[in-house]
């Protein structure tokens, strides 16, 4: 949706839309947070014998808003059903939010898509004549509504398979809560051992990793596929891909092969030592999975290697696609970035993939957005050394990567943790919050501003060339 508002350029003052203020965008996610730290910090949401401060509280509510999966204590220790169902909500709520907050300014402001921006959806989207805001938004519930009761069934039937013991009802909400928890890309789980509970049952593994893939490939991406017929011959009855699908597939699955192939071979004789070939190449695959935003976890991220930890700290930073439910600078950026750098190789002046000439803006905004989220988890890195500088472990190295790994996977929204969250003081906490905030909010706003039509510029300057390198 805002890739295409992008291509904009034309501007006509008389003829100038009225904007949202896009303020709306982080007032809204803090007023969920606000209302869900509350709900958490009940008493009547915790279970007996347990109490959460509020500090925890409001960090449990930005990790649920912003579906990151960092928590601060055991969730499924700590809350009752009651607090269960309150986080699930505030998964919900905050990853409807972010899947169509875009949509949702457009509908807001009361006007319709300029012929360009009705162009270019309709040919990303293939089949669909003519596109309206409301029409992509209500794609977008189907899409969630799909994707979740889908994804609950199938966990449905494999745990009650495997946990005859446990009542319907309650494998029931298990399976619920976790399809949501994975479509949304929170990674927050109601088990006490988290997803290492089913470490043992590759399907569920597969199941919430398909879920996870889904939520962080973008609204744009699926509907997009649900329009391309690749099995028909005929190219006008297929359909289109258009090519900001095509990168975030390619790129999405090389990241994963990528992935999957720097864990299997960096922890064969570490923490997959010793599982079975199945389990190896399982948890390898989910491991890399989750680096796109999912947060789950089947082994102790806090004793994988270094360099496991340092790549997956790569992924976790590229992280999903626009529009989705990922978080980290966006595949596409990633995607851009690279081929600009290879087209600067080679000596071209024009950024070309897929037989396709990328807009010269987008090199600008790509390089924008990475310059601005590398300077904020580099700033939320050096307030973390300064926080916790008083930690037992202060000054060895593992510490130092534990702080750098939680900022990255906070700001990426991810949610994998080193082991460091639970023991981080309060203002460690609200560092993390603030990272978790803007790195789930701050995207999406940039975008959007960059959205909106560009003023005219009467002066112009004479160009002069500087030395690189």
């Amino acid at each position: 949706m805002w890739k295409a508002l992008i291509h904009r350029t034309a501007w006509n003052p008389a003829a100038r839309p009225a904007e949202v203020d896009l303020r709306l965008v982080p007032a809204a996610f803090l007023g969920i947070i606000l209302i869900g730290s509350v709900l958490l910090a009940l008493p009547w949401a915790h279970r007996p014998g347990q109490s959460v401060g509020i500090v925890d509280a409001a960090f449990l509510a930005v990790s649920a808003t912003c579906v990151t999966g960092l928590t601060s204590v055991n969730v499924a220790e700590a809350f009752n059903s009651f607090g269960h169902a309150a986080i699930l909500g505030l998964i919900q709520v905050g990853g409807f939010g972010i899947f169509t907050a875009s949509i949702l300014l457009v509908l807001l402001s009361g006007r319709r898509l300029s012929l360009a921006d009705e162009q270019v959806i309709r040919t990303t989207v293939g089949r669909i004549r003519r596109v309206q805001p409301l029409d992509v938004f209500a794609y977008g519930c189907v899409f969630i509504v799909l994707f979740e009761l889908a994804g609950a069934v199938a966990l449905f039937f494999l745990m009650e398979a495997s946990q005859p013991e446990t009542t319907v009802f309650r494998t029931l909400w298990e399976a619920v809560f976790h399809a949501v928890s994975g479509f949304c890309n929170a990674g927050i789980s109601i088990w006490p051992e988290g997803m290492a509970r089913w470490r043992a049952h590759p399907l569920v593994l597969c199941v919430i990793s398909v879920l996870v893939a889904a939520g962080s490939i973008g609204l744009m991406t699926l509907i997009n596929l649900r329009y391309y017929y690749f099995w028909r011959r005929d190219a006008r009855r297929r359909g289109y891909l258009a090519l900001q699908t095509r990168l975030v597939l390619v790129v999405t699955l090389l990241l994963l092969g990528a992935g999957m192939v720097a864990t299997l071979m960096f922890e064969l004789n570490d923490t997959l030592e010793s599982a079975s070939l199945t389990d190896k190449l399982s948890w390898s695959l989910f491991h890399s999975a989750m680096t796109r935003s999912g947060g789950f976890s089947v082994v102790d991220v806090g004793s994988m290697n270094e360099s496991t930890l340092l790549w997956t700290m790569l992924l976790m930073f590229i992280g999903g696609a626009p529009g989705s439910m990922g978080g980290g600078i966006k595949t596409t950026t990633f995607a851009v970035l690279a081929l600009t750098a290879w087209s600067a190789l080679r000596r071209r002046e024009n950024v070309q993939v897929f037989g396709r000439q990328i807009a010269p803006g987008l090199t600008s905004i790509a390089l924008l957005l990475a310059l601005l989220a590398s300077a904020t988890v580099m700033a939320g890195v050096g307030l973390l050394m300064v926080t916790e500088q008083n930690h037992p472990f202060a000054d060895s190295r593992e510490h130092l990567l534990g702080l750098m790994f939680e900022a990255v996977s906070a700001f990426g929204t991810v949610g994998l943790s080193a082991g460091v969250t639970s023991q981080l003081t309060s203002p460690g906490k609200l560092i993390i919050m603030a990272l978790t905030f803007i790195g789930r909010v701050a995207p999406l706003v940039i975008t959007l501003y960059l959205a909106r039509p560009p003023y005219p510029r009467h002066v112009h300057y004479p160009i002069e060339e500087i030395g690189l390198g």
